[in-house]
């Protein structure tokens, strides 16, 4: 029963009670920030070559390119082959913003396969490139 102060019982309940919200809520966002690091990781298993010099880039569309040492590619977490790939650089490039087309290549993958994919991109109006790579500490 809602505790009301004055009124008779005859009267309909019309107050919100939220607190039903908030827990539904609450068991939401939990669940939330449980799933959300399985999203993130998603993806080929990479091992990434190792360079003291890397930097993060920052304010540009990436366009999210991944290479494993079998030369499959993956773009933004998908599969995809390299007809694929040419087409998502073509729409990618009409948007009319600064594309950058982040290669992220195991250090066991030909070196064919990140020209093939360089290339394709090339080719579609994709002209800036950066490669993924995994900071190394440098030793003095």
């Amino acid at each position: 029963m809602a505790g009301k102060i004055g009124g008779g019982d005859d009267e309909p309940i019309v107050d919100i009670n939220i607190t039903p919200f908030v827990d539904v809520v609450l068991v939401l966002l939990v669940i939330f920030m449980v799933t959300a690091h399985f999203i993130v990781n998603k993806g080929m298993k990479l091992e990434l070559p190792k360079a003291v010099t890397a930097e993060q880039l920052q304010n540009q569309k990436t366009f999210n390119i991944s290479i494993n040492k079998d030369g499959e590619f993956m773009l933004d977490g998908k599969m995809v082959t390299i007809d694929q790939l040419k087409s998502a650089a073509r729409d990618a490039t009409q948007s009319k913003v600064k594309v950058v087309a982040m290669i992220s290549a195991d250090k066991s993958a030909l070196y064919n396969s990140v020209v093939v994919a360089m290339d394709a991109l090339r080719s579609e109006g994709v002209s800036d490139f950066a490669l993924q790579l995994d900071p190394a500490t440098q030793k003095k």
